[in-house]
């Protein structure tokens, strides 16, 4: 299943036109979803959790995504590879921030890299939470001895284990054995939340926080999604030659992802000459939606939305655009995601091209596994 910022889109992603223009076209807002970093640091000034608070367009509440802490950051030709967790070595915020939002293609309102004190504050309101761990916690400290930070199981804890988790950090662990635990107290928040704690009303919602605290307290408002990006360990080679405990994220769905809870705060490649596309799911198919943003990334194209929209899918997939000049750039499109229908609409979201709404013949199309053509780039490899 989709995150719920995929769902909560259309409902309110997109607001009323701003008015028409002389070819009597419609254009919708993409109403404000600002974004905020909020990453843990352990007395050691080693970042142990990076996630990513994406608020709703109109509305309390919104998704937190989690990423490793050691994720592979992009890097210039030339660079030697590293983690966006060694930009923090020394302190240094304003490397680490750029690494992140360099990883995600995005611009953060407000960051927050915080230590115990910081973070027990942070999650006062949230109060005792259940929490599902799926092995021990622990923690190496300062002389050397393990601590037992939580145990394996469900167990409900004061909001100062969570932060525990949070910072926990085993010197002799990979990243993969602990990623599952920041996950964990991500679901204990949202499930302790529920609909939403009464902190905010909803007059107070439209204003965009440009503090960490202020975003988090927006988000606990209301109902909170967690997402956890998928990540694979890079292998010892040209990517990882020293080798580094470190990990790839997959493009595709960290473009899904962004591109559905947190449309307005991506950057974009900054390659000119692309079409901005708005994709419009009915399947309420993360699988879905991935295999479709990969394919159009490969063919050269800008994913500026994605939202689920209301099923049955119809039988043909389902191009619209308001401008015919732009449809030059999508004459191979079949190529990518199978049989097409071209139609005029008179209607479409601010800064989008072509609009895509994803038909029964994309999921046909799958069915044949066809490679992505060769003369484009696969955005995994």
């Amino acid at each position: 299943m989709v995150p719920v910022g995929l769902a909560v889109g259309y409902n309110s992603v997109l607001n009323s036109g701003s008015g028409t223009n002389a070819n009597d076209v419609k254009t919708l807002k993409i109403l404000n979803t600002p974004l905020a970093l909020l990453a843990t640091v352990n007395t050691s000034s080693e970042i142990t959790s990076i996630n990513v608070i994406a608020l709703s367009g109109n509305s309390l509440g919104g998704t937190i995504i989690s990423l490793p802490a050691k994720s592979m950051a992009e890097v210039l030709e030339g660079e030697e590879p590293r983690r966006v967790s060694d930009s923090y070595a020394g302190g240094d915020a304003s490397a680490f921030v750029a690494d992140v939002e360099g990883l995600l293609d995005v611009s953060f309102s407000a960051v927050g890299i915080l230590g115990r004190a910081e973070l027990n504050e942070l999650f006062k309101p949230i109060g005792p939470a259940e929490i599902l761990l799926d092995s021990d916690v622990g923690n190496t400290e300062a002389d050397g001895a393990l601590r037992i930070v939580s145990k394996l199981g469900r167990t409900t804890v004061e909001t100062a284990v969570l932060v525990d988790v949070l910072l926990a950090r085993q010197i002799d662990q990979g990243e993969a054995e602990r990623f599952n635990h920041q996950k964990s107290v991500l679901t204990a928040i949202g499930n302790t939340v529920g609909l939403g704690l009464a902190l905010e009303t909803e007059s107070t919602a439209l204003a965009s926080p440009t503090d960490i605290g202020s975003f988090f307290q927006r988000l606990i408002s209301g109902p909170v999604q967690v997402w956890q990006f998928s990540a694979t360990a890079v292998p010892r080679g040209d990517l990882n030659p020293k080798p580094l405990d470190m990990y790839q994220l997959d493009k595709s769905e960290v473009t899904m992802i962004m591109a559905s809870v947190a449309p307005t705060s991506i950057t974009g490649s900054g390659l000119t000459g692309q079409l901005s596309l708005q994709i419009d799911s009915p399947f309420n198919n993360a699988v879905v939606s991935r295999e479709i943003v990969r394919r159009l990334l490969a063919a050269g194209f800008n994913i500026a939305l994605v939202r689920e929209v209301p099923g049955p899918p119809q039988e043909v997939t389902r191009l619209l655009y308001v401008d015919s000049s732009v449809l030059a750039g999508a004459n191979n499109l079949a190529d990518f995601i199978g049989e097409v229908s071209v139609n005029r609409t008179n209607e479409r979201a601010q800064g989008i091209d072509l609009q895509i709404i994803i038909g029964a013949t994309f999921a046909q199309f799958l069915e044949s596994n066809p490679d992505i053509p060769t003369t484009t780039v696969d955005p995994d490899e």
